[in-house]
């Protein structure tokens, strides 16, 4: 939740390798070893916010770092079926997950103080990990097309969550 001029290098350095670079380099990885496969292979890169284009204040490199992401899978998918390879490439579109990155920067120690009008939207649209898992995972194992996208969070069940929202109590950040 940082303007860019707020961040420092290394926090740079730290979205950039673990959004952009360590998608290119697993699918690098993953499109030299399924190649040697007579079936081929699925690449899933995960989306995130930014990836529609959507900005948030505080989310500009986090966001510009995910639509990297989508551009880089659907230019892969292009180019694996320009090469005729058996493999294909994927997008996965999971929505909010409530994990310890919703609140710690990066995933460490330090706390992040999300705006009570943020700390709503991500209790309407949220949801942990294993309940988005579950469904990405169940349609990765039939899903048959390349540059796919897999999404939980779909326009209408976001729709319907805010319609929903004042009989849905869900409450993800106030401990229990």
């Amino acid at each position: 939740m940082k303007a860019i001029w707020e961040l420092s290098e290394e926090e740079i350095d730290a979205v950039l390798n673990i959004d952009l670079r360590g998608a290119i380099l697993g699918s690098r990885v993953a499109v030299l070893q399924m190649e040697k496969q007579p079936e081929g292979g699925f690449i899933y890169n995960i989306e995130g916010y930014g990836s529609n284009d959507a900005m948030m204040l505080g989310l500009n490199l986090y966001g510009s770092s995910k639509r990297a992401v989508t551009h880089f899978t659907q230019a892969l998918a292009g180019e694996l079926e320009e090469r005729g390879s058996k493999v294909k490439a994927g997008r996965l579109s999971p929505g909010i997950m409530i994990t310890d990155f919703t609140v710690k920067a990066l995933g460490g120690k330090e706390s992040i103080a999300l705006p009570e009008k943020t700390k709503k939207v991500y209790n309407i649209l949220g949801d942990y990990p294993d309940v988005v898992a579950a469904h990405l995972v169940k349609n990765m194992l039939t899903n048959t097309k390349n540059n796919a996208k897999i999404e939980w969070l779909t326009t209408g069940k976001a729709a319907w969550r805010f319609m929903t929202a004042a009989f849905n109590k869900r409450d993800f950040f106030t401990d229990k």
